[in-house]
């Protein structure tokens, strides 16, 4: 009986691991992004509870709408699209947001401005041809919309129609509504001609429709009330119609000038727009009555680039331009125009080295709201920075953990050479902090209060400001973005330690192109006591087409550079150049720091490229084998490689084929999935009946994801699991599970492998298998060396064994409850504690999955006995897998768009950290095995001393009477 109650505890122990109340946000923390600018933020004034409040509307890359507090920048509201609902514009009026999405942009949404609260959904009608141009405009006092979609204007409201211009190949891009008409205006380079349509804005009526000649070079313009304004580009004039239901005005000039552009700056109702000279200056224009321009504001010629222009209105309705431009790499010059009062000058200390060149602007009355080109969104009032954001975040590329080093006292003290004297002194001077560490010692012990954040070696001394705390927790994250940023994020808060960006090198001088990150690696510093480096390999593809591999190395403390070759450690991060054209794989040796980067010619150059590489690579030669996708004309394809040195075609080893995966007829390679690598601290599992099964543990096997063509009908060429072997190709483990939409290409397939253990997600449509109905399922497979007690030693095994395929696979699925778009195991130090499966669901949520609850020796057909629970912790099978909120480690967060999870291990050996990233971030620590080598923080100590203090009271005043008893004992026997 007590054995069951034991074994019942044991079992219930994971349900209690999930994070409590308690501890949110101090073992965990969220940041909840929105992603990079697509436009100029829209400043938006609207009134709630009787006081006017003040968001910024942007459109992002992550495709979604969102509202941020122009006070302080936090995300007041926002709304995220589905992949197959692009944003194609949006629209502000009061306290209403319209946005259009969609293909052909046909769906409409309507918001509250302050709250986010979808009002209503409308589908609109499609356009025939490709689109042009969307608009939206409301109509005053009416509330009525009237949406522009290419070829069509539809009215949203009480009274509702759908007007289709009558030539369906006429691009409208822009709606004008005036008392007299909805026009509708668009400029067709092809035909050389600006088109107008007139609708009466009640009935929709057609009124009229025209085109008027434009010179070919005519391609954007602006609309200022009811005036359509453009610049001729051959003659450097202003042309400008008015707009009038008959469409019969005529156009007219401005020659007095050389003009190089108009810029809207959204104040259409103000009537004013911005004309820029070819001269660099710039001018403040209106359109008054009768058809004339008036300069209403001149800026002057600006002493760099081209600038950036942004109109808006305070809360007065008063309107404001502004004029920005970058004067030198640190500082951004600023002009600001009102009517009627003086131009304030103000000038940004704007670091593009840290935050790139600015993109978008926008103006709040005198504080400004820019964009960079890494996807910072940062609010200036003057030349003081209000709030920023670094949106590039939701676009993370690669990340990693770096563990802390030691503080700079305990990492200097070299025992092996030091001498007795030289330690007799060291610890006669570390003798003037034992009163305080027994203070904070004893303090701990009788509170339980955490250790602090580090790792205090003396009182005195507090100059390593990152340093390694008790348990390992604090760690840096290194993550490299899409938009050429590399950030530094402390673990404990998710602050940002320091911001890098990376530099174009040569295709900076006037050529341009982006950074994409590749891979990122942690290896040693420079010598043992300087810690780690984290080496970045990205591809730089600049825009005349030619493509680099760099290599970027830098000090995950600071940020700074590390490469011999980089004088300027605080500038752009330019990298070295490792190879001349794109990389087709990269690969790290193991137990090494060097990298295997192979070109497209499948040379193998070597990073760091020394003596010393090139010895290791000898040597390994005939040993490494190298698996990677290949792209062939019918497809991508797994292809193993080996290595060989041919001095006459060249000085490098090249990366020769050995084996090519052979796929079903219709499927295609969809990813490669590596496995975890880590300590292994068991290599079999001991049964309840005292057998053991030995682990299969290949260090060469990895997973390979397939999916069908759409061309593929048959069952076999569906979505594809294998379990392969790197070095000759031969498959472990494969399994076909059916494709989520029969007709369609791809596989929502996910999988994750480590030592013997493999869990892949899918999803199995209705009527696929009999007596199953439709839904996610997770299929947890182990991999063993063979029967009971029957071991090969596959760890250790020649790939060319014969032994080595003798695997043995036992497995089990279960239907799930969520669909997830991300998997991961955890990992410790050493190993011994019990992995779980971290998952991150469609519906925002981080769950964590305990093994034994992926146990595929569940049992079906009878009940686990006493020595199964207690050996293997076996409990029933049950093909629903629950769903309990208490494994959700993500508590109440919303952790949106997750598309990867990477763990690290912690000092404890008991704890992992869990960084899941996408459109947002989120960090947390599990224990799944429980928290097994440190106290509870509830656990009484100071009841612990008290009752130790009063036992060895008890002793002390027994031991003498228990003498005198044992002496008069013997006395009289």
């Amino acid at each position: 009986m007590l054995r069951s109650l034991l074994v019942a505890l044991l079992l219930c122990t994971p349900l209690s691991l999930a994070i409590h109340e308690s501890d949110v946000g101090l073992i965990d923390w969220h940041k909840k992004l929105i992603g990079v600018p697509l436009a100029p933020p829209v400043v938006h004034y609207a009134v709630m509870n009787k006081t006017t409040q003040r968001v910024l509307l942007v459109p992002t890359s992550s495709n979604l709408l969102a509202a941020l507090n122009a006070t302080d920048g936090s995300v007041v509201w926002r709304y995220v699209f589905d992949d197959s609902d692009g944003i194609a514009s949006f629209h502000v009026n009061g306290d209403v947001v319209v946005a259009l999405s969609g293909a052909g942009a046909t769906m409409m949404r309507s918001f509250e401005s302050l709250t986010g609260f979808l009002s209503f959904e409308k589908r609109l009608e499609a356009p025939t041809i490709e689109l042009t141009g969307v608009d939206v405009i409301f109509e005053p006092n009416t509330g009525a919309m009237f949406a522009l979609n290419t070829h069509l204007i539809t009215r949203v409201g009480e009274v509702q129609w759908t007007w289709d211009a009558p030539d369906k190949h006429m691009p409208y891009s822009k709606l004008v509504h005036t008392g007299a008409a909805l026009y509708a205006v668009g400029v067709s380079q092809h035909t050389a001609s600006l088109h107008l349509a007139a609708v009466n804005p009640v009935t929709g009526a057609q009124i009229n429709t025209a085109w008027k000649h434009l010179p070919p070079s005519v391609s954007s313009f602006v609309v200022s009330g009811d005036t359509v304004i453009w610049v001729v580009p051959a003659t450097e004039s202003l042309g400008f119609v008015h707009l009038a239901p008959s469409l019969r005005e005529s156009i007219r000039t401005e020659k007095t000038l050389k003009w190089l552009a108009v810029v809207d700056v959204d104040l259409r109702d103000k009537e004013l727009f911005v004309g820029v000279l070819t001269n660099g200056e710039a001018r403040v224009l209106k359109v008054q009555e009768g058809g004339v321009l008036e300069s209403m504001h001149a800026f002057p010629v600006n002493d760099g680039p081209q600038a950036l222009f942004a109109g808006g209105l305070d809360e007065a309705g008063e309107p404001y331009i502004a004029r920005l431009w970058t004067s030198t790499p640190k500082t951004i010059s600023v002009e600001i125009y009102t009517p009627g009062k003086e131009v304030v000058k103000t000038s940004l200390p704007l670091n593009t080295h840290k935050h790139g060149t600015v993109a978008h602007l926008a103006i709040d009355g005198l504080r400004l709201v820019i964009t960079t080109s890494t996807g910072a969104i940062q609010a200036w009032e003057k030349d003081q920075l209000v709030w920023g954001r670094e949106e590039s975040l939701a676009t993370i590329d690669v990340a990693t953990f770096v563990e802390l080093p030691l503080p700079e006292r305990i990492a200097h003290v070299n025992l092996e050479d030091e001498s007795f004297f030289s330690r007799l002194i060291r610890q006669i001077e570390d003798t003037q902090d034992f009163p305080a560490y027994a203070a904070a010692f004893a303090e701990r012990f009788v509170t339980g209060a955490p250790p602090r954040e580090e790792v205090v070696v003396s009182a005195h001394d507090r100059t390593a400001a990152l340093a390694r705390d008790a348990f390992g927790f604090k760690q840096i994250l290194v993550t490299a973005t899409a938009y050429g940023s590399l950030f530094g994020l402390d673990t404990a808060s998710g602050a940002v330690l320091w911001t890098r960006v990376f530099g174009l090198g040569w295709a900076g001088d006037g050529v341009g192109g982006v950074v994409k990150p590749v891979k990122i690696y942690v290896v040693e510093g420079k010598s043992e006591s300087e810690g780690k480096d984290v080496v970045v390999i990205a591809q730089r593809r600049a825009n005349n087409k030619l493509v680099d591999t760099v290599v970027f190395r830098i000090d995950p403390l600071t940020g700074a550079s590390v490469s011999p070759f980089e004088e300027n450690t605080n500038g752009l991060l330019e990298g070295t150049d490792v190879i001349q054209g794109p990389l087709t794989q990269a690969f790290r040796i193991p137990d090494s720091d060097v990298i295997i980067l192979i070109d497209e010619f499948f040379q193998i150059n070597l990073y760091p490229d020394t003596e010393a590489s090139v010895a290791l690579i000898a040597g390994l030669a005939p040993n490494l084998y190298l698996p990677f996708i290949e792209n062939f004309s019918n497809g991508p394809r797994i292809v193993g490689h080996g290595l060989k040195l041919d001095q006459n075609l060249s000085d490098k080893y090249l990366a020769y084929r050995t084996w090519g995966l052979s796929l079903p007829a219709g499927a295609r390679v969809k990813s490669i999935v590596k496995p975890r690598v880590g300590p292994v601290a068991s290599l079999g599992k001991v049964l309840g009946n005292r057998t053991t099964l030995y682990k299969y543990l290949n260090p060469r096997m990895f997973v390979v994801l397939t999916e069908g063509t759409e061309e593929s009908t048959s069952r076999s060429s569906g979505c594809g699991v294998y379990v392969v072997d790197g070095a000759k190709g031969s498959v472990l483990y494969s399994a076909t599970v059916p494709v989520p939409v029969q007709g369609r290409a791809g596989c929502d397939l996910h999988a994750t492998l480590t030592e013997n253990w493999l869990v892949y997600h899918y999803y199995e449509g209705e009527g696929e298998r009999d007596g199953e109905t439709k839904g996610w399922r997770i299929v947890t497979v182990e991999l063993y060396e063979g029967g009971l007690d029957e071991k090969t030693r596959s760890s250790d095994m020649s790939a060319f064994s014969a032994d080595s395929m003798q695997v043995e696979a036992l497995e089990q699925s279960y239907v799930y409850a969520h669909g997830i778009t991300a998997i991961t195991t955890t990992s410790t130090k050493f190993g011994i504690t019990s992995k779980d499966i971290i998952v991150a669901t469609q519906n925002n949520k981080i769950h964590a999955i305990p093994r034994r609850m992926l146990n595929p020796r569940r049992l079906k057909d009878r009940k686990p006995t006493p020595e199964e629970q207690q050996e293997e912790q076996l409990i029933p099978y049950d093909v629903i897998m629950p769903d309990d909120p208490r494994r959700t480690i993500s508590h109440t967060y919303q952790v949106a768009n997750t598309r990867q999870i990477i763990t690290s291990p912690a000092l404890l050996e008991s704890t992992s950290l869990v960084f899941a990233y996408g459109l947002d971030l989120f960090l947390t620590r599990v224990a799944p095995s429980n928290t097994f080598d440190i106290l509870n923080k509830s656990f009484n100590k100071a009841q612990l001393v008290l009752t130790v203090c009063g036992l060895a009271l008890g002793i002390v005043i027994a031991k003498p009477m228990v003498r005198r008893k044992r002496l008069r004992e013997r006395w009289y026997q």
